[in-house]
């Protein structure tokens, strides 16, 4: 027995709520989560699919693909969102989520239609010999990039440091990643020697 269309699609708020609550994930993943159950719902209404099976995900499947021209990891990021619903469903004993066909779609091995292209080391070469060391900014600029680079952090992960973060005697850098979570990265020498400029500059360069 499959569970109904509207069955299926009654408790999202449900859990978005406890996705938020007991998981603590981000805005972003959370708003993610939302716009793919409200793209597999205009589906199921647009196609008057009264059960969610097998065929109705398979058509899910070919309706990205064919008509929305979704590359591979989309679709994969979709079903994904889809599979953990229907785990939330079983939690909440909704009839039937136990036959709910998303385990069983197998993962699409295409990727990204568009690979990022990474900087080979002459170009990140000019890239620092470009920075104006000689002012507070141009300290400031290539701290951030070479926070960047040798840690690979994101923009907005430096964003957020402070001065708490950098821990000098131990070698380590805190930093609050995605979904709010904390993470230590180790700080070598050479990105001591960067960061470790006077008190007021090291504040200057982590708050502007």
């Amino acid at each position: 027995m499959a569970v109904t269309a509207r069955d299926f699609m009654h408790h999202i708020d449900d859990f978005c709520n406890y996705r938020k609550t007991i998981y603590e994930i981000s805005d972003q993943t959370l708003k993610s989560n939302r716009v793919d159950l409200s793209l597999f719902e205009n589906f199921v209404r647009a196609g008057n699919v009264k059960t969610i099976d097998g065929p109705s995900v398979m058509g899910f499947q070919y309706y990205l693909k064919q008509e929305r021209t979704n590359c591979g990891a989309s679709i994969n990021r979709k079903i994904f969102t889809l599979r953990s619903y229907a785990n939330f469903l079983k939690l909440k004993n909704v009839p039937s989520a136990e036959n709910l066909p998303f385990y069983d779609v197998l993962k699409i091995r295409q990727g990204y239609r568009q690979r990022p292209h990474a900087l080979v080391p002459e170009k990140i070469r000019i890239l620092f010999e470009s920075i104006n060391t000689q002012t507070v900014l141009g300290i400031r600029d290539y701290a951030v990039y070479a926070l960047m680079y040798q840690t690979g952090l994101r923009v907005g992960e430096v964003h957020v440091l402070n001065l708490d973060s950098l821990d000098f005697k131990n070698h380590k850098i805190t930093v609050i990643g995605k979904g709010e979570r904390p993470r230590t990265l180790h700080m070598n020498k050479e990105l001591e020697e960067i960061t470790a400029v006077p008190t007021f500059k090291r504040i200057y360069l982590l708050t502007c």
